[in-house]
């Protein structure tokens, strides 16, 4: 939003996130998100790895190309990791020498999500831009840096004044209506009256206002759109020969892969929420230690097969019928039975909650708790764009 300077810690942490307990945590106590720990030092730096990482744009050998890694966060301290090896951690822009090829990019900060598979070419730089926003939660991933601006328009006026006749004028035209024979409340109450009169006509022109701005920002994510990418990374291209195979559709997919003839599809979403703290208020001036304890991939396996898995959004076609899907993060683990229709993706969500904080005797770790359960999809709404940025953001 404009005016928020998304680097910026709050001065007084625990109020925020006392204003917003429902944000956090459901009415029976459950996390719902992490609450990230915050540095106040967050500069990025690399961490030993097979793989050459360095500030400064390296001259790659023969055979190698460059990536070049943005790591653009609100305050938080994310880690950077390239085919499950941490590579960075921090705040900053770092290159990475990596063999030619496929690789698969993570970036972890309050929550881990979908990866990206990226391409090196012999001698060329290749680049990512991960990017959080000001809640901390919502980030963006991809080859180019998106903006996330909410766009200009005179709907939020209309909502503003529609919230405020609800929440402030109804009441008080209630209370108006018993004194009637009060000159003042008649003059409220027609005046409330015309207020209303003036709004529900514009209804229909929020609906077309609401579709209008849906189809900009889905236009204005088109960089950070994801496209699906079959397992394994570097096997055949060709549509034919993948339909069956296990896809990583991303986080914000521009489209998901064609139903093979006769089947369906799970879609599994996986996203991990890191809990870095216990005690305090959640600021430290700089801990790349703690920040850089990945949380490790899930484990899923479908009908009791093992089948590839990360953190985020993935297609597994599957023959029509009931199957079991069960999902392990770190100890934890939870099943599920769902029906598949051919033809129709049945989605599953999986919440994984994991914890670690700094204590007297160092970084320990605390049980992990997991949440599996189906949510309703329909793949027609990627042809909507409302419902499409409703559900994927």
């Amino acid at each position: 939003m404009q005016g928020i300077d998304r680097k910026a810690i709050p001065k007084d942490l625990a109020e925020a996130y006392e204003r917003g307990r429902g944000v956090y945590t459901d009415l029976l106590g459950r996390p719902l998100r992490s609450k990230p720990l915050l540095h106040r030092d967050p500069a990025v730096a690399p961490v030993p790895s097979p793989f050459a990482t360095t500030p400064a744009r390296p001259v790659p050998p023969d055979g190698s190309g460059v990536l070049r890694l943005v790591l653009d966060s609100a305050a938080t301290m994310p880690v950077a990791a390239v085919d499950g090896t941490p590579v960075a951690v921090g705040d900053g822009t770092v290159f990475t020498v990596l063999p030619a090829g496929f690789h698969e990019v993570d970036v972890q900060s309050g929550t881990a999500g979908s990866p990206v598979v990226v391409r090196i070419e012999d001698g060329a730089t290749a680049t990512l831009v991960w990017r959080e926003e000001a809640d901390r939660y919502t980030v963006h991933f991809g080859p180019k840096a998106v903006d996330a601006m909410p766009l200009a328009s005179r709907v939020y006026l209309y909502e503003w004044a529609v919230v405020t006749v609800l929440v402030c004028g109804l009441p008080f035209g209630i209370v108006n209506l018993f004194s009637l024979d009060s000159t003042g409340s008649r003059i409220v109450l027609a005046a409330l009256a015309v207020l209303i009169l003036a709004l529900i006509p514009l209804a229909p022109w929020r609906r077309r206002e609401r579709a209008r701005l849906a189809a900009l920002r889905l236009e204005h994510q088109g960089p950070g759109l994801s496209r699906p990418v079959h397992y394994p990374w570097d096997g055949p291209e060709d549509p034919v020969l993948t339909a069956d195979r296990p896809a990583l559709v991303g986080d914000r997919p521009g489209s998901l892969p064609d139903f093979v003839p006769g089947r369906g599809a799970l879609l599994l979403r996986a996203r991990a929420h890191r809990h870095l703290w216990e005690d305090g208020d959640g600021v430290v001036v700089r801990d790349p230690e703690l920040a850089g304890l990945r949380a490790a991939p899930p484990v899923v396996r479908i009908d009791g097969l093992e089948v590839p898995a990360t953190w985020g959004n993935w297609w597994h076609p599957l023959p029509p019928g009931p199957h079991t899907v069960e999902v392990e993060a770190e100890g934890a683990a939870e099943r599920v039975e769902v029906d598949v229709a051919a033809g129709e993706a049945t989605a599953v969500r999986a919440d994984a909650h994991l914890y670690a904080h700094r204590g007297p005797e160092g970084v320990a770790r605390g049980p992990a708790r997991l949440r599996l359960a189906p949510e309703e999809f329909r793949t027609e709404w990627m042809g909507d764009p409302a419902r499409r940025l409703a559900y994927w953001n």
